[in-house]
């Protein structure tokens, strides 16, 4: 009894000292089974590193990252989906691969997925485009084997889970989804490879009755698979973990017999060193699946964020509300640029009023100066015949003084009444938008009558070139308009220190196009200024009674109502020539 009590207090004593190491292990099937698979393996590794005592931590798929964040364990043993996850983000370091054993007793440390249908359905189903429409079933959306390889192959194939498929289940197990594709509740399935092997050795199904879809063949490898090789899982050091203790594990696991009782109770045929997971890695970048995606949480980006979020929202409502001011001060520019048109076409208009006022003065006043000399002249008339004292020298004399005087205003009045018929045509035009036919030539040697007085200040000349008979169909009062506002701007702008200025009209028709061509002889206009020419409110003369806007009205007009094309060509000291062009002109 005495050397019982002392061998126990020995092995409590040496068991005191072991260091336990947490060797954490995915739960796939429920912590139970899990302990019972692989607790024998850590009984393997404390017997192999006696100063060690190994356990296992059953981890469920929810907490496999939170685990391992948190640092409750010093190795992981989970599948490659998992695996490329930890090593991305918490960076763990495979040291081991599981040697996986099928109950043929075939070992492989590689497997893949196989897509598979019911053999009556071999003729719709039977290549990766077909599935295209079918009802799809797949083990869980995050199984590698069970679904995310034949996930990479259907993209790879351009097939889109979203839209191509009539419908996508999981079914939770391998075995349900082969039992699924046998009821014909879904049409197409994956699973890991092996599985229909194993389901088959079982006598659980024929495997007769099934047709494999993308069928892939590779050396050594004996199983159905429709996608690339991946490695098996692996066994993973955790980076808090110790390299001189992960060396001893990694040693101790590829020493493990494959008929030792933790390979055999582990269904594995033991450990190779570790494969390369890059595959994996390769797979989840093309399904843009974590680690290669980060689904956005909202209240995270706030918290993270929230003061470059407030600096950017602050910068955003500044935006907005200078893009308000501008909208309003825009608006606010175009009314008061319309307005300003409309004040300079009035101007124009009443520069017309005052010079038609004065040049029908001259021939009223001479008018009126005729008819009342020849009023004296018939008072005196009637005073020598009243007083018998006529004689017929006087009466010759009369007759040949009113025959003059009633020419005098007779020609002067009719003078007055050209250049009044003259401005009440002009003027309707202005005022009105009808388009009516008229003579070209005739109403633009019009405008240039209308302008006299203005023109009469300056020795100027204004030849135009025109044919007699060219009756067109358009809007005269626009013409007056381009034509006014055309020899204003050479008399504000082309004279300076010249003295005399001379002007051309060019009107040139070629079937139904027309071209105008306006040119002075005056001091043109240098190239910086000739590129601005057409802007509103741009003048170099605006002391001088310019408003920026005559050229900008010409434009307008010649673009906007005539539907014509506008070009200017200019040289300092070489005069300013205005080219219209005028497409599909209607013309007599």
């Amino acid at each position: 009894m005495r050397y019982l009590f002392i061998l126990y207090l020995f092995i409590a004593l040496a068991f005191a000292d072991q260091t336990v190491v947490k060797i954490g292990t995915l739960a796939k099937r429920g912590a139970d089974v899990t302990i019972r698979k692989w607790n024998p393996t850590a009984q393997y590794l404390s017997a192999q590193l006696p100063q060690y005592k190994f356990e296992i931590v059953p981890i469920d798929f929810d907490s496999v990252f939170t685990t391992v964040q948190n640092g409750e364990v010093d190795f992981i043993l989970a599948n490659p989906g998992f695996y490329v996850v930890l090593e991305y983000k918490y960076g763990a370091q495979r040291i081991a691969t599981l040697v996986n054993k099928h109950i043929s007793g075939l070992l492989q440390k590689e497997f893949g997925g196989v897509i598979f249908t019911h053999i009556d359905n071999k003729e719709r189903y039977n290549t990766l485009d077909s599935v295209k429409g079918s009802r799809f079933g797949a083990v869980a959306e995050k199984s590698l084997g069970g679904w995310q390889m034949a996930w990479r192959e259907l993209v790879d194939n351009g097939i889109d889970k979203d839209d191509d498929f009539k419908s996508l289940t999981f079914e939770g197990t391998h075995d349900n989804v082969v039992y699924a594709i046998l009821r014909k509740e879904i049409d197409v399935g994956t699973v890991r490879t092996d599985t229909l092997e194993r389901m088959a050795l079982e006598g659980k199904i024929n495997i007769d009755d099934f047709h494999i879809i993308n069928a892939q063949h590779y050396k050594g490898f004996p199983f159905f698979i429709s996608t690339k090789l991946y490695p098996e899982w692996p066994f993973a050091k955790l980076k808090d973990t110790s390299d001189d203790l992960s060396k001893q594990v990694a040693i101790a696991l590829m020493k493990m017999p494959s008929d030792s009782n933790a390979a055999k109770i582990a269904s594995i045929g033991g450990w190779n060193t570790p494969l390369s997971y890059q595959p994996v890695h390769t797979a989840f970048k093309i399904l843009e699946i974590p680690p290669y995606y980060q689904p956005i949480e909202f209240w995270a980006v706030i918290s993270k964020y929230w003061g470059w979020i407030l600096f950017y929202l602050f910068c955003a409502l500044i935006g907005i509300g200078m893009l308000i001011y501008q909208f309003r001060l825009t608006n606010f520019l175009k009314k008061t640029q319309n307005e300003l048109v409309q004040t300079e076409k009035m101007a124009s208009l009443g520069r017309l009023v005052a010079g038609i006022a004065h040049e029908v003065n001259t021939p009223i006043g001479i008018g009126v100066t005729a008819a009342s000399h020849l009023k004296k002249e018939i008072q005196q008339f009637q005073k020598s015949y009243q007083n018998e004292s006529l004689t017929k020298s006087s009466f010759e004399e009369f007759i040949d003084t009113s025959l003059q005087s009633s020419n005098i205003l007779l020609n002067n009045m009719e003078r007055a009444a050209d250049i009044i018929q003259n401005f009440k045509q002009v003027s309707v035009d202005q005022s009105s938008d009808e388009i009516r036919q008229f003579f070209l030539k005739e109403y633009l040697e019009s405008i240039v009558i209308n302008m006299k007085p203005t023109l009469k200040k300056y020795a100027n000349t204004i030849e135009i070139l025109c044919p007699e008979n060219l009756q067109i169909e358009s809007n005269p009062g626009v013409f007056y308009q381009i034509f006014s506002n055309m020899i204003m701007n050479t008399l504000i702008h082309g004279l300076e220190d010249k003295k005399h200025i001379h002007i051309t009209i060019d009107v040139q028709l070629k079937g139904d196009d027309l071209t105008i061509v306006y040119k002075d002889d005056g001091k043109g206009v240098n190239k910086e200024n000739l590129s601005k020419i057409f802007d509103p409110f741009f003048t170099t003369r605006r002391s001088l009674g310019g408003s920026g806007l005559g050229t900008h009205i010409i434009y307008n007009l010649v673009t906007q109502k005539l539907h014509g094309k506008i070009t200017a060509e200019s040289e300092e000291n070489k005069g300013l020539k205005f080219i219209m062009h005028f497409k599909g002109i209607k013309h007599v």
